[in-house]
């Protein structure tokens, strides 16, 4: 009999565990959703893999960080500078703009890449910006431009040169760059959206736009995961289709031949990557220089946002590539 209980102990003992088990399981998925990134976690799970360099270390000994100066005191928003040691000469300067979707992400994550970039170089700053649906468009693209005009009244103290501009991000970030370089470069656009540019058009060297999206018309049926809901909510809308302003949205129908010159990348397994294709096309058109990577026929099924993904072949080869245009357009 006795025998006979301890067998009966035995499921019931397990049964406790497994409750325990699944207990931490939902507190450390609690955990991940109230993080700072939570919400862009909605995008997909193959997106966002950030790995630093393999030469990491000596970037963070070759670079100086200001973190978490304030660049639009209404909001209180912050962007970090990354400035190279032992700079000699004035640098060109890049404005970051992080992804997320709109609604989450933070310019923390980026922050191995742009120090990336800063060592090799470059002053950058890595902005963050008013997230919906507490700030709706256009407010990140005004925040955007803010930034700019920080960096114009007080880059050349930490050595930076704002007759050399560079304006870059990725996703959602290379949306907000993308608009705002088009309202640096089209007149018509920047008086419509009410906004004074930061920078005149001939400072601004060119455009690092990384996996974006720039059609409105055709965006929800490049299937990409949440795109609506990112948009809807971006926009205040329960159709972001039908937002009166979506036509400024569509970068697409914004551009100009004075559009800067353009470095275009997006992976062959990005279901974002038909938007970068079509906007390198238009700008091409236009007559505006571009460089892209688009890895067609290439079979990698290289996913949303590799560029990040520094400790892989493509995404050091994407850097080389984005280090070579930087180069040239700073002469």
């Amino acid at each position: 009999m006795i025998k006979s209980d301890k067998f009966l102990l035995k499921p019931i003992w397990l049964c406790s565990v497994l409750a325990v088990l699944l207990l931490l399981a939902v507190f450390a998925a609690a955990d991940l959703l109230t993080s700072k990134d939570a919400v862009a976690s909605i995008e997909p799970a193959s997106s966002a893999v950030f790995a630093p360099p393999p030469h990491i270390e000596q970037v963070r000994e070759g670079v100086k960080v200001i973190a978490d100066v304030v660049y639009e005191e209404e909001s209180g928003a912050l962007l970090d500078l990354y400035i190279p040691e032992n700079l000699e000469d004035s640098a060109p300067v890049i404005l970051w703009i992080h992804g997320g979707g709109f609604v989450g992400g933070s310019k923390d994550s980026r922050r191995d890449y742009a120090m990336t970039l800063a060592y090799e170089g470059y002053v950058v700053a890595n902005m963050d910006y008013g997230l919906a649906p507490e700030q709706l468009y256009p407010g990140p693209v005004f925040q955007a431009n803010a930034a700019l005009d920080y960096l114009q009244q007080h880059a050349a103290d930490f050595g930076g040169d704002m007759d050399r501009v560079f304006i870059g991000g990725d996703s959602a970030g290379a949306h907000i760059a993308s608009q705002l370089a088009a309202v640096l470069s089209n007149e018509g656009l920047a008086a419509e959206m009410k906004i004074f540019p930061a920078v005149e058009a001939e400072s601004l060297r060119g455009a690092l736009l990384f996996c974006g999206l720039y059609n409105m018309e055709t965006v929800a049926s490049t299937g990409f995961p949440n795109i609506e809901y990112f948009l809807n909510t971006y926009t205040g809308t329960a159709d972001f289709e039908e937002f009166a302003r979506i036509q400024e949205l569509s970068i697409v129908q914004q551009v100009t031949p004075d559009f800067p010159d353009s470095f275009i990348a997006a992976g062959d397994g990005d279901p974002l990557a038909p938007q970068s294709v079509e906007l390198a096309g238009i700008l091409k058109t236009s007559g505006v220089d571009i460089e892209t990577m688009f890895f067609d026929g290439t079979g990698k099924n290289l996913q949303h946002e590799f560029q990040y993904a520094l400790d892989t072949l493509d995404g050091q080869d994407t850097l080389s590539r984005t280090l070579d245009f930087l180069s040239v357009k700073s002469r």
